[in-house]
């Protein structure tokens, strides 16, 4: 989100952005959808909208980068750069803040912003290295999470650095390693472009038809943008789960409980039956709410492994075999969670 000088700008690079930025609402709106369960689908266990996901951030990231280098190609004016930074940094503590109340089970510690802040720092110094040089610590960062890895990094207080053997949760993560390299890589090619005068050769261009424009309008004001469509977004989708089709979440997650019941069962009738007693547990009960919103207490738990042996014990004849927890009931009915 990280933008040129104004008296510098080169529209194709907000051209771009926009682009990115377009990509970022069909995916948060896919995650919401998949959040509220408005669809069976899960877009992070998908290697398609995995991989959309990477290239987005990416993108996002390569661009910061390539803008670092046009806003300082005239010279290092520090007001601007501060500015700049003072309003990244105050955006990324604004999204932190705001998913440690509504979504604390994956709040975003460190995200896209966090990185963007971080990155316009350190980059600094490559501002003035060869190209090749900081093409080669780039690839440095993207190599190291694949051939090193510690549990010193385990640690809460350094999960920002991206070298902990398991991922912390967070709906939006986005660590040092390896995503810094994408900065400088953008670093690079916008040295590389301004040192062969492609920056005023684009400067030149402009779009000519009201898609380009818009884009270019909305990759000016790319942090604007990224701070309000989650929350648009996301209240949508909750109206849409909650008061138009309040029925959808739990008959979507009803029937995650029968096929994966069925794919380890093999015995349709029988997960009907058993999703159905315990989905009318959890109703009478009241945790369907917290179920859906994997916000339920340790207590909640243990009154919800205990209806899933009751259930089981109704449905099925012979002894059940332990089953992974979650926070949707197990594929496999069982003594312990549904």
């Amino acid at each position: 989100m990280k933008e040129a000088d104004a008296s510098s700008r080169i529209t194709l690079i907000d051209v771009f952005r926009g682009v990115a930025l377009v990509a970022m609402m069909i995916f948060h709106g896919a995650w919401d959808v998949s959040y509220f369960r408005l669809l069976h689908f899960d877009p992070g266990a998908s290697p398609g909208w995995t991989i959309f996901a990477r290239l987005i951030a990416g993108s996002f990231l390569l661009l910061a980068g390539i803008s670092l280098v046009l806003s300082t190609r005239n010279g290092f004016r520090p007001r601007p750069y501060w500015r700049r930074l003072a309003m990244v940094v105050g955006a990324a503590i604004l999204v932190s803040v705001a998913t440690w109340f509504i979504l604390p089970q994956g709040w975003v510690f460190f995200g896209i912003l966090h990185q963007i802040a971080l990155a316009s720092v350190i980059a600094l110094p490559f501002l003035r290295l060869p190209a090749l040089a900081t093409i080669a610590v780039a690839a440095l960062f993207f190599i190291v999470p694949h051939v090193f890895r510690s549990e010193i990094f385990a640690a809460p207080a350094l999960w920002w650095v991206g070298l902990a053997p398991d991922p912390p949760p967070s709906f939006d993560y986005v660590p040092l390693f390896p995503w810094f390299g994408c900065v400088l890589a953008g670093v690079a090619l916008g040295r590389i472009g301004v040192a062969y005068g492609w920056d005023t050769r684009l400067a030149r261009w402009r779009p000519r038809f009201a898609p380009g424009r818009l884009l270019a309008f909305g990759g000016r004001n790319s942090l604007v943008v990224y701070l309000v469509h989650q929350p648009l977004l996301f209240g949508l989708f909750f109206v849409i789960a909650h008061v138009l089709l309040p029925d959808t979440a739990v008959n979507a997650a009803r029937t995650d409980c029968v096929d994966r019941c069925v794919a380890v069962r093999g015995a349709a009738a029988g997960c009907e039956a058993y999703c159905g007693c315990v989905f009318d547990e959890m109703t009478s009960s009241g945790l369907i709410k917290p179920l859906l919103d994997a916000s339920m207490t340790l207590e909640q738990s243990t009154q919800l492994r205990d209806m899933a042996g009751s259930c089981t014990a109704k449905t099925w004849p012979m002894p059940p075999a332990p089953a992974p927890t979650g926070e949707t009931p197990s594929a496999e009915p069982t003594g312990s969670d549904p």
